[in-house]
């Protein structure tokens, strides 16, 4: 069954939809799948369009994932350093483990950021 109803930018953003159509997954499994988190789509199985915009194209999401690891690492580390005043080492193990917690999340939404913002896709609405 055809979903018709026209899916907003954020809709699609939000959900790893296609750019292009909105309707399928960019992912082949859900994030959390930890063994194939990072397992995408070299086409949309909705509307064909190619995911692969040229070689070493994702690597420009690695400054997303940065700006991802540095927003989490700094709001759980500030946070649980001014309300539970922790130990240097113990804070240092958490933001390591929060930091490896939340890389399918980092990985996943850095892609589809570069996708929807620098890939020239556009939104067709079929």
């Amino acid at each position: 069954m055809e979903n018709h109803f026209k899916k907003t930018f954020f809709q699609g953003l939000v959900g790893q939809k296609c750019p292009h159509c909105r309707n399928a997954n960019l992912f082949e499994y859900s994030g959390f799948n930890l063994m194939n988190f990072s397992t995408m789509h070299k086409s949309c199985t909705h509307c064909g369009q190619d995911f692969v915009i040229e070689p070493g194209f994702y690597t420009g999401a690695m400054y997303f994932s940065y700006a991802f690891n540095v927003a989490i690492l700094l709001v759980v580390g500030l946070g649980a350093n001014i309300l539970f005043d922790l130990h240097v080492y113990t804070l240092t193990a958490l933001v390591i483990g929060v930091s490896l917690v939340t890389m399918p999340f980092n990985f996943r939404y850095s892609r589809v950021l570069m996708l929807y913002f620098f890939s020239g896709i556009e939104y067709k609405n079929k």
